[in-house]
């Protein structure tokens, strides 16, 4: 696997850490860990699962409406003999399916009313994206400044608060505030 280079940027606040070409190494590895997390971060996850309520919704909702229909009473609808045909084959008897269905019916509605209200409450409060570049950065640069016996500071201006906000810059995300670093290098994961 090729390593990259951290920027210049990155590699002098490293150099004034530590003048040494294992820790610049390590502190390149973390930019890439944070790069590949800020990726992972910044994906539409919400996106899908809102999708995935979507067709669900489509589904469960046809489904509901056709058991609907094959359970009334009417025997000439085409769900009613659909229903009778698959009560015979499964169960051996036709009225079974329509008592098994009933049920399956119910929780279908249920199910699709359901949907809806948390489709509803994902488009009225829109979530802040979790960002676990950070945290994950913070984690494996305390575990560095462990490994080549350095001090760890969360101050203001430490030196890891100076150094995550340059990997978080290096990675392309301008975005990490200095409390943001002190924050992620503050939590264990």
């Amino acid at each position: 696997m090729k390593r990259r280079k951290p920027g210049k940027a990155l590699e002098k606040i490293a150099r004034q850490v530590n003048d040494s070409d294992q820790f610049l190494e390590h502190i390149g590895n973390i930019s890439n860990l944070y790069r590949r997390e800020h990726a992972l971060d910044a994906t539409p996850r919400g996106s899908a699962a809102r999708q995935s309520l979507k067709t669900f919704r489509k589904h469960a909702g046809a489904l509901a409406e056709w058991l609907k229909q094959a359970h009334k009473e009417n025997a000439s609808a085409p769900e009613h003999d659909a229903l009778n045909k698959i009560g015979e084959l499964l169960y051996g008897s036709a009225p079974q399916a329509h008592t098994a269905s009933k049920g399956v019916a119910e929780w279908l509605s249920q199910a699709d009313d359901t949907a809806g209200r948390c489709l509803d409450a994902v488009r009225m409060f829109p979530r802040k994206p979790q960002r676990n570049a950070p945290t994950v950065a913070g984690s494996a640069l305390r575990a560095t400044f462990e490994h080549h016996k350095l001090k760890l500071s969360t101050a203001k201006e430490g030196d890891a608060v100076r150094l995550l906000v340059a990997i978080a810059k290096d990675a392309g995300d301008a975005e990490l505030s200095v409390p943001d670093a002190r924050q992620a290098l503050g939590r264990k994961k």
